[in-house]
């Protein structure tokens, strides 16, 4: 048996470039450099089901109630949100991650939900989102009758 020794990540001079490679560069939590541009946008998002109910958990700290647009159509769920953030007069960034501009989040739910019954809360920048399913695709338990 031969022992071959690889180096899977020879093509990256160092561990940092790796990072900065990302989709998100300078945005990404591992991310070192520091980045002028503008950051993008992107909340993450926890979708929980329960037996009645699917619901969604936007992270969105510094957002306002004005900034937030939801909707339903057809079994998805979109959450969209726009925020500026306003610079006095004669400054300028000298290093910059809270992101600008717009973001667009949407979720395909199951099939079964009432889009006519949904609720949304904002507190603690966390949007919380929850879509009722229908009742009538709702489990139930079948009485099983003995002769």
């Amino acid at each position: 048996m031969q022992l071959v020794r690889t180096r899977p990540f020879k093509f990256v001079p160092d561990i940092e470039s790796l990072f900065e490679s990302f989709p998100f560069a300078g945005t990404h939590p591992l991310s070192t450099r520091d980045r002028l541009e503008e950051p993008t946008l992107v909340p993450r998002v926890d979708v929980i089901e329960s037996s009645t109910d699917i619901t969604a958990r936007f992270e969105i700290p510094g957002f306002e109630l004005a900034d937030l647009e939801v909707t339903v159509e057809d079994s998805v769920l979109t959450v969209k949100g726009s925020r500026t953030h306003q610079l006095p007069e004669g400054s300028a960034y000298l290093h910059r991650e809270l992101a600008d501009g717009g973001f667009s989040r949407s979720i395909t739910l199951a099939g079964n939900v009432d889009s006519d019954q949904v609720t949304a809360r904002l507190a603690n920048g966390i949007l919380e989102v929850v879509v009722q399913k229908q009742p009538d695709v709702l489990p139930r338990t079948i009485r099983i009758e003995a002769p």
